[in-house]
């Protein structure tokens, strides 16, 4: 068995299937001390370099998984990939990798049952792992807790990443600048999604900044029209927010940045466990593993992609940054039909589109309206500013004077058993002026569209004061796991004082599946 391992490891090194690696040299450029990788940190950081840069989806480190600076090889197979569709090459990269397993487990039984190392390869494996201590416990633990882990290169997904941030690295700068935070910050979207505002993670995070649904309704609207988590504008304010408050409450920006990945309350935690506030101390401790593998290495990584991007050119030959975007904001103060705001702006859907990654698909179809509040993105090279947008789509309340000649309107939701020419006698107008203002090619209308009905106030009135102008209903909301009254309110938009005076409560005591009402 061990001349059958040491002929194994020995045509992994001679065919550079599993080959010793040169590390990553230190670049540093930081100016908050807080971004200057800790010694300690330095070969983590340099194996994330590596991964971003050096190797790429054909190739994968072979590594300690506590501690991947210790590194055992790589696997490439490059050349056996040629030609391969990608569900083909993860299924030779598995391959690979259980013979790899295999071979590495039988040399740790080897070493845990006192043997000695029999080549220059094994001599390197006792050297890295002589940190954990003396004793031979810590090879058996190779074994026992499922130490060994691949990790893929991702050089060609950086290299998309580097070329998109460009698109939106200034704005995003600009955001956290005014908010008097460290613009290095805008880096971890590189270790988040990639800069990908599709971006979608099997636990339901979405967007350039990946933020959980629950999350991202305390920082930004996240409703059943508009999900601002896809925004990369609006989603960046919510981080800035986040991060902020994060840093207020623990102290520093490694232990900020990694409570993005563990959350405030779990990073607090585990600093009262350590008894220190030094994360390099906390995630180099050979004595005590705090985090799992992803919080370890999360500021690792963005170590990594603050250095792999203040060099990209030398990590990247020939890259080019996209030009960045270029954004006029509209406010929506009334609740909008976006082919109204369309015309009104001389802005195709398609370039409206384009740029407002939040709003809905059903938006788009004309089924619902943008929500007042919403702030539209316009591409300044169309030459719309704010000013140019004056918008008159609101129900319009029975209090205004009927000598008033202004044109106003509302918005009309389809309701069953509508027809277009049922809807335009009840608005008293014609059915052609109501096709001409929503652009409509039939007479065919659905369940659920937003109409525009543009009319004169003066015929508005007319109408009964419940019709143009429905009273507001008082809300409900069950109380869920982990709620508390400021959440709520927060969530909801509402004052914590007003939620207690409408439902006669004098403690904030909640319980699971209470209901509350809403002002």
């Amino acid at each position: 068995m061990h001349r059958l391992l040491r002929i194994i490891l020995s045509v992994f090194l001679v065919c550079g299937l599993f080959a010793p690696i040169a590390e990553a040299g230190p670049v540093q450029r930081r100016t908050h001390p807080d971004f200057t990788v800790p010694p300690k940190l330095r070969p983590r950081v340099n194996f994330w370099i590596d991964v971003f840069t050096r190797y790429g989806k054909t190739q994968m480190i072979v590594h300690h998984r506590e501690y991947p600076q210790i590194r055992f090889g790589i696997i490439d197979v490059t050349a056996q990939a040629a030609g391969l569709d990608d569900d083909d090459i993860a299924k030779l990269k598995k391959t690979r990798s259980d013979q790899v397993t295999q071979s590495l487990q039988a040399l740790f039984r080897r070493l845990a049952a006192g043997g000695s190392p029999q080549n220059d390869f094994e001599q390197s494996v006792v050297d890295q792992m002589a940190f954990l201590g003396p004793g031979v416990s810590k090879y058996q633990d190779m074994i026992d807790k499922d130490l060994i882990r691949t990790q893929s290169g991702i050089r060609e997904k950086y290299a998309e990443a580097v070329r998109r941030s460009g698109r939106y690295l200034p704005i995003m700068q600009d955001i956290f600048r005014d908010r008097g935070l460290p613009v290095e910050l805008t880096r971890l979207p590189f270790i988040e999604s990639s800069f990908d505002y599709k971006a979608y993670s099997s636990v339901g995070a979405a967007g350039i900044w990946q933020f959980m649904r629950k999350t991202g309704m305390l920082y930004m609207k996240v409703n059943n029209t508009v999900d601002e988590r896809r925004d990369p504008i609006e989603a960046t304010k919510g981080a800035a927010r986040y991060l902020s408050e994060a840093y207020s409450k623990l102290g520093n920006w490694p232990l900020a940045i990694t409570s993005y990945n563990h959350g405030v309350y779990g990073v607090s935690k585990k600093v009262r466990e350590a008894g220190t506030s030094n994360l390099a101390d906390i995630i180099e401790d050979p004595n005590n593993r705090a985090f799992g593998f992803a919080s370890t290495n999360f500021f690792p990584e963005f170590l990594a992609a603050l250095e792999v991007f203040d060099d990209y050119e030398r990590y990247f030959p020939g890259l080019k940054l996209e030009p960045p975007l270029d954004l006029t904001e509209v406010q929506i103060n009334s609740p909008t039909s976006v082919h109204y705001i369309s015309r009104k702006l001389n802005v195709s859907i398609d370039d409206l589109r384009a740029v407002n990654y939040a709003v809905s698909d059903k938006v788009w179809a004309g089924r619902a309206s943008l929500p007042s509040g919403y702030s539209l993105k316009v591409p300044t090279s169309t030459g719309v500013s704010s000013s140019n947008l004056t918008l008159a789509e609101h129900v319009v309340p029975p209090s205004v004077k009927a000598s008033s000649s202004v044109y106003s309107g509302t918005v009309y939701r389809v309701r069953k058993g509508d027809t277009l020419g049922s809807i335009a006698k009840r608005y008293r107008v014609s059915v052609a002026t109501l096709k001409q203002t929503n652009n409509l090619k039939s007479d065919v209308v659905s369940v659920g569209q937003s109409l525009l009905i543009k009319q004169n106030i003066e015929s508005a009135i007319v109408k009964s004061e419940a019709e143009a102008s429905p009273q507001p209903k008082r809300r409900t909301y069950k109380v869920q796991k982990g709620d508390n009254l400021w959440l709520i309110a927060k969530k909801l938009g509402k004052n914590v004082a007003d939620i207690k005076h409408v439902n006669g409560m004098k403690k904030n005591n909640l319980r699971e599946g209470q209901v509350l009402k809403i002002p």
